[in-house]
Order: C-alpha cells, then structure tokens, then sequence
C-alpha cells in the first residue's frame, strides 16, 4: 500500500497488503533507477524547473485517504456519533459447539473449492472490486481514491468496534482479552492463510467489504447487486477459511450499513464521489 507506507505489517500482516494499487497507476511511485558511480547522470547540465509543483493528482492514495478521519470523527446524524449509531451486541461467550461446528463443516464441503478466493482475497480484497469494475487506479484515480477513502474509514472503524468487546461477560479480571478466533478454539480448523492479529468479532473484511459495496452501489447503481453478492462473498470466504464465526460476517456487514451515513455526509468524500462521477459519464 502506497509504496509499503503501511507495509511491514504496519497494519499486521498487510492487512491490504501488496501495495493495493491494481497493479499498476496511482500509487505505485517512482522507480529506482541505477546511476554510475564514475559518469552520475547529475553532473550532466539541465535547465532547473524552480517553479515546479507537486499535482495534488501525485498525492499517494493511501495516505491522502487519511484525511477523512478527523472530518469522520465529527459527524452527528441524528444526535450520535458513529459508535452510538453502530450499536452491535456483544459476541456469543462462550464460543459454542454449534458456532464451531458450522466452520467446520464448511472447511470440509466448500474449502477445498474456495481456497484460490481465499489465498487472493486474504491481504488485497479490495482488488476484487476492482476487476468487478474492470478499474484500475490510473484509469479510474478518483473512484480508486474513494475506494481508499472507504477502507481507511472501515480500517478504523473495525479497530474501535474490536476494542469495545473486551474482558466479556463471564470471562474473568483483566487482563484484556477479545472474542478468539475459531482456530483458537478448535486447532484442527487449519486456516489456510495466517490468522490475523486482531480479534474475531465482527469481521474486517465483512465491513470494509460491504462498505465498500453501498459506497460504489451509490456511484454506479447498475453494479448494486454484483458489488453486494461480492461482499457476501468476500465475507463468507473468510468464516470457510476458518477466520471467523457467522455472527463474525453478519455483525461487520451490520455495523458498515449503520456507519456508511456518517462517513458519506463528510466533505471529503463528497468532493471525491462528485469527481469519480466524472470517471463514468
């Protein structure tokens, strides 16, 4: 992601990981390129552009999307904030042996099939979305930006929704624990892809997902079913990897629905969604 800005596990083990670019436009920067040592390239003389300036066009995607969380965080719709208005009940604890057994069964009927989706989707998901709309971040840079725009909104949103639900009822004195994974209640589940450093409930990529489906169904209503059916998709690949429990996807896809307002009423976005409308007229 923008040029690994957020690499190296920044956000645990790239949690967009591969530099979400599309594979190749905004994002990707300048490469490196090689210069003798004895005949530098910079001793050659060239007319200095003094009054050269740098294209808001050039910003990094990745991190000009950063710039919506202070205009997020001030939103009040209808007298709340978005946690008020999120509201999700607390995961079931203890985990049961209904809840496990349903990841089961599924890593046994429908992994094996799966397993592609699986591996692509684990750290660059959003690119899924991209070949729906068969966009990439140079041909598309302003709905690529409200894509990146979304994620860092959904990003921050699943952390504090994940921070809410610790030391559950019944689970004893601190210190803090969170909702487990399955493959921490049951070893054998063998996820196929590394478990991810943060809490089960509710699920990160069923919240970005969906978010990012309703934002781009606003843009481009004719894609509205696809882009939903895509993150239920996205969404149910990660509970038959063995990364989460049911109510895991159906609380991520609730809590995107329920912020969405909040995050579409900010200034940013809505300058952002005005111009990638342009993209598609």
């Amino acid at each position: 992601m923008g040029g690994n800005w957020f690499g190296g596990n920044w956000f645990g083990g790239n949690w967009f990981g591969g530099n979400w670019t599309g594979g190749s436009g905004a994002g990707n920067g300048t490469p490196v390129f090689a210069m003798r040592a004895d005949r530098p390239l910079a001793e050659i003389a060239i007319t200095r552009a003094y009054d050269a300036k740098f294209r808001d066009a050039e910003w990094d995607p990745d991190l000009r999307a950063i710039a919506i969380l202070p205009e997020f965080l001030t939103q009040h719709i209808g007298g709340k904030q978005w946690q008020a208005a999120v509201a999700l009940p607390p995961p079931t604890y203890p985990v049961t042996a209904k809840m496990i057994d349903e990841i089961l069964v599924l890593a046994v009927a429908e992994r094996p099939e799966a397993l592609g989706e699986i591996v692509e989707e684990n750290q660059n998901f959003q690119l899924r979305w991209m070949q729906l709309l068969n966009i990439t971040g140079a041909s598309h840079p302003q709905t690529f930006l409200l894509m990146k725009i979304t994620a860092r909104v959904g990003e921050f949103a699943m952390v504090q929704l994940k921070l809410q639900y610790s030391n559950l009822v019944g689970a004893g004195p601190p210190p803090a624990w969170y909702q487990p994974r399955p493959s921490q209640v049951c070893a054998t589940l063998y996820p196929p892809v590394p478990v991810p450093g943060h809490p089960a409930y509710p699920a990160g990529h069923a919240l970005i997902g969906t978010l990012t489906s309703e934002c781009l169904a606003d843009l481009l209503p004719q894609y509205k079913e696809p882009l939903r059916a895509l993150a239920a998709r996205v969404g149910m690949n990660r509970m038959i990897a063995g990364l989460h429990y049911r109510e895991d996807i159906d609380a991520g896809a609730r809590a995107a629905l329920a912020l969405k307002p909040f995050l579409t009423a900010c200034p940013f976005y809505v300058a952002t969604f005005k111009r990638a409308q342009t993209e598609w007229q």
